[in-house]
């Protein structure tokens, strides 16, 4: 049986691009705290960014914080650890790959982006330039959660 995925799907479940949102996300959360992510974190990423339900209710900005927001969307808490499982594999890709290519390094405190990852291009489409613009959010609510306390709140196991 062959697997027959939309256009869409296949380029959200890109490796590469998953990578690139990682990317973005750890920018933006070593920008907020001065210290890299830890890797556990990353996990949590892509559960917020791809799917089309969680990403349209993520705020703009990160004037919430991810407590106050879960609290406000317990339908999004409820579903995120099924989630986080189901793109464990898809994450532990898209990571090999952002390393590989140098988007992301490893140290010993934790993930660092080598450098600052570009825009979403004004090519790009919308959904791609929304994913990107949440993964900078999820980044920045990271960079103040410790990883324990996010993962118990979101029902995750690391």
């Amino acid at each position: 049986m062959t697997n027959h995925r939309v256009p869409e799907a296949q380029a959200l479940l890109n490796t590469a691009f998953g990578a690139y949102l990682l990317a973005i996300s750890v920018h933006a959360a070593t920008k907020k705290a001065g210290r890299p992510l830890p890797w556990p974190s990353a996990f949590l990423v892509l559960p917020f960014v791809l799917p089309a339900d969680t990403r349209k209710d993520l705020p703009t900005q990160a004037v919430h914080s991810m407590t106050a927001w879960l609290t406000e969307h317990p339908q999004h808490q409820a579903a995120f650890a099924q989630r986080a499982a189901a793109l464990t594999d898809y994450t532990r890709a898209s990571l090999r790959t952002a390393a590989r290519h140098q988007a992301l390094e490893v140290t010993v405190g934790g993930l660092r982006c080598s450098r600052s990852p570009k825009p979403a291009s004004a090519a790009a489409s919308d959904e791609v330039a929304d994913c990107a613009r949440r993964a900078g959010l999820v980044g920045r609510w990271l960079a103040v959660v410790d990883p324990a306390l996010a993962f118990n709140l979101l029902g995750v196991r690391p």
